[in-house]
């Protein structure tokens, strides 16, 4: 039985460059139906610096003094998953084709370059939990902590929960393709294994 990870923005004490949507853009739970039919953000996202200090969050348009600008897993205001050419590159070669994902570019600015950004969009719900030891909030079908079916999983290498929207954080990975992006060295992400049975 093979490893899985919820895929997650790698934190740490020192500031991080987080790539943001424009002050007047819809929730992102809204914003999912508008994409519909298209392959690009309407938008551009503009890299902010977050730091905290005793008053809370503070932002800054200063990118100067960061280690790392340009991470290949993005933190950004709408909480998706924001990949690099790169990385979304190495997940596509590393996808059984079963998965159901296409993918939505998004250009990212700091004042000194524009990279462009792919978020994977999920058009299939896969069914690849075991419902039996999978918790619930009593009386819904929405899942508190999910448990993958191993039998189940076997043609996905990148997969999200049933119920989940199309676009979302909660992204899935094996132990195969964990693999090769720490082979790959990509940086911005960390994982948190989940269980499968």
């Amino acid at each position: 039985m093979e490893n899985c990870y919820l895929l997650s923005w790698k934190e740490g004490k020192d500031p991080l460059a987080s790539a943001f949507a424009p002050e007047d853009t819809k929730p992102s739970y809204e914003l999912i139906s508008d994409l519909n039919g298209l392959n690009e953000l309407p938008f551009e996202l503009d890299l902010i610096k977050l730091d905290v200090d005793i008053n809370g969050l503070i932002k800054s348009n200063d990118l100067s003094n960061l280690k790392e600008i340009w991470r290949d897993y993005q933190p950004n205001s709408l909480a998706w998953p924001l990949m690099s050419e790169r990385m979304k590159s190495i997940v596509e070669d590393n996808l059984t084709g079963d998965e159901g994902i296409d993918w939505i570019s998004a250009l990212v600015n700091s004042s000194q370059e524009k990279r462009k950004y792919y978020i994977p969009r999920f058009n299939t719900e896969l069914d690849v939990l075991n419902f039996e030891k999978t918790m619930f909030i009593d009386g819904t079908d929405h899942i508190l902590k999910p448990v993958f079916d191993s039998s189940k999983l076997g043609s996905y290498t990148m997969f999200i929960k049933p119920s989940s929207f199309q676009i979302t954080p909660g992204i899935y990975i094996k132990e195969t393709l964990r693999k090769i992006i720490l082979k790959e060295k990509l940086t911005g992400i960390s994982f948190e294994m989940t269980k499968v049975v």
